[in-house]
Formats: C-alpha cells, sequence, structure tokens
C-alpha cells in the first residue's frame, strides 16, 4: 500500500481527512469497536499509517455446479484506513489465503491460519517500511479489529457451536432452548424485555408471564476460562461426553494468539447476505399470509 504515493496518502485518510458527524456512522472509524480499541491502545492510534484490518472469510463452489459439494475458503484482508468509496472497493481486497477442497476446512481451518497469524502478530510488533507519499522509512504496525463471515462459519473462525442448545450467541448461560420431539425450540423471548414491560405479563402464547431474567454472556474473564478448557484440543479428536461438561467453545482458535485479541469489542461480524434474505422472506410471507410460506404453523 505505502510503495505508490496514491494509496500511502489515503492510507491516512481515516485521520486526517475524515469529518465524523455526531451520531452518524459513515465509517468504521466512527463506530464504538474502533474508538475502544483506540482507548486501549492510545500509542496505536497516534499514528495515522497504522493500518486497522478485517478478516473476511466464506467457503464457495469453484465450478458453479451445484450438484459438487466441492468447497474453497478465500481469506481475505481488507484495509479500513482509507474512505468508505475505497475500502468496499475490490481492487484492495488481499487475498492472504486460498484453502483448498474439496471438503470444508472445518477444525482444521487454524492449521492453514497459522501462517497468517503469525505474521500479524509481527505486524503488531512493526515492519520496517517505505513511506512514497513522505519518502521516509517507518515502522508499520496493523491489527485486525474483527472477522467477517455467515453464521456457520462463525463456528470455524471462532471455535463456537452454533446448533444445538447453545445456538445463540447472546445465551451463554441459561439459554433459551427447549427439546421437542424432533427438534430444538427457542422460547421464552420475552425474557429479553425490561422487567416492567407489559408484554412479560401477555399468557397468550405460552400461558406464562415472564419472569426469567434475559440469558447472560460470558465477560472476557469468563470466555479465557472456558477457552482454557479447551486450548489442547487438536483436529481430528474427538471429546468424550463426560468430559468437564458441556463445553460451548469445541477449541481455541489460533486468533487467540494476537495481543490484542481480548480487548477487542467485536471480535465476529455476520454477513447479513444469508440474514437479511431469510428474515425478510420468512416476515413478508408470515404478513401477507402466504400460504405454505409463513411461520404460523406446528412445523415451526
Amino acid at each position: 500500500m505505502f510503495v505508490s504515493k496514491q494509496t500511502a496518502e489515503e492510507a491516512q485518510w481515516h485521520k486526517l481527512k475524515r469529518k465524523p458527524k455526531e451520531k452518524e456512522m459513515s465509517h468504521p472509524a466512527d463506530g464504538e469497536a474502533w474508538k475502544d480499541f483506540d482507548r486501549h491502545w492510545p500509542d496505536f492510534a497516534a499514528h495515522a499509517r497504522n493500518l486497522r484490518l478485517g478478516l473476511a472469510t466464506d467457503g464457495f463452489n469453484p465450478f458453479g455446479n451445484m450438484r459438487s459439494s466441492y468447497s474453497m475458503w478465500p481469506v481475505f484482508i481488507i484495509p479500513y484506513n482509507l474512505a468508505p468509496w475505497s475500502c468496499m472497493d475490490e481492487s484492495n481486497f488481499m487475498m492472504a489465503l486460498l484453502i483448498p477442497g474439496p471438503h470444508s476446512p472445518g477444525k482444521d481451518f487454524d492449521v492453514f491460519l497459522q501462517p497468517l497469524v503469525e505474521d500479524l502478530i509481527k505486524l503488531w510488533k512493526g515492519v520496517r517500511t517505505y513511506d512514497a507519499f513522505s519518502g521516509k522509512m517507518f515502522d508499520l504496525r496493523a491489527t485486525v479489529l474483527w472477522c467477517i463471515h455467515d453464521y456457520p462459519a462463525l463456528s470455524t473462525l471462532s471455535g463456537r457451536t452454533t446448533k444445538g442448545y447453545f445456538a445463540c450467541l447472546h445465551c451463554d448461560k441459561n439459554p433459551l432452548s427447549y427439546a421437542l420431539r424432533n427438534k430444538i425450540c427457542y422460547l421464552g423471548h420475552y425474557r429479553f424485555l425490561p422487567r416492567g414491560h407489559r408484554l412479560r405479563r401477555n399468557n397468550e402464547f405460552a400461558s406464562l408471564h415472564e419472569s426469567k431474567d434475559k440469558p447472560g454472556t460470558f465477560t472476557t474473564e469468563g470466555l479465557l476460562v472456558e477457552l482454557e478448557k479447551v486450548k489442547d484440543v487438536r483436529s481430528g479428536q474427538k471429546r468424550k461426553r463426560s468430559d468437564k461438561g458441556v463445553l460451548i467453545w469445541g477449541r481455541r482458535v489460533s486468533l487467540w494468539d494476537l495481543p490484542y485479541w481480548s480487548y477487542l469489542k467485536l471480535r465476529y461480524n455476520l454477513d447479513v447476505m444469508h440474514i437479511e434474505k431469510n428474515v425478510c422472506e420468512n416476515l413478508l410471507n408470515t404478513i401477507l399470509d402466504i400460504f405454505g410460506e409463513d411461520k404460523r404453523h406446528h412445523k415451526c
């Protein structure tokens, strides 16, 4: 990025040219995750050339044949120092890895990711780089602010389960899941409402007043304790059901080796593509009462 005068100058846009407006978000730098990182690492934030990166991945079929289950996984690095219109320009995406098929890497994803993590650790410490815009050498540092992926890939990147009783990311403690005859169902969403909300006293759906508190989530300290239980889990190794009770995390991923990873406010971002499509379709089908497509029958 710093070999070209133009991109070397644009890499400082977020700090030198951005004009933030109160209560408006036009760039990741306006978000709380970016600001929280700056509060933790003021020495990093002081230099505009230090890179803020996003890590995005997803599996795809390179042959365009829906009958084939071949799955290839590219891993992209996205620089957020640039202006918003440049951040999303595909020419600025950097493909750091291309994990071959024919199957999804699953738990082996960390094996492929390890060389990239080692490079990211070096970049965090600083790498001597030439800046074509200023014509001087400087110590370039970089950090990964978050990952971007769809819901199934969340398990691949984080090591957390995304199915079963603990499928909900906001329900680490006292989940809303119940076993039905042929599936697991998630009920009791009134628990997320404020204590005095009138709908908590509405018994039309479950014939009960909702008096329980909302499910809890682990703090960073609690999460590190949970990850300590699975730090020695290796790919291809099956854990016995009786071992250490119920574990929400199946393994400790290599991203936790990054010195700043435990301090990040927002580690994982879900790609809205599938969520937007599925939620909108279900809402519209239910509101318009489209027969066979609505979500108001016993199979839901």
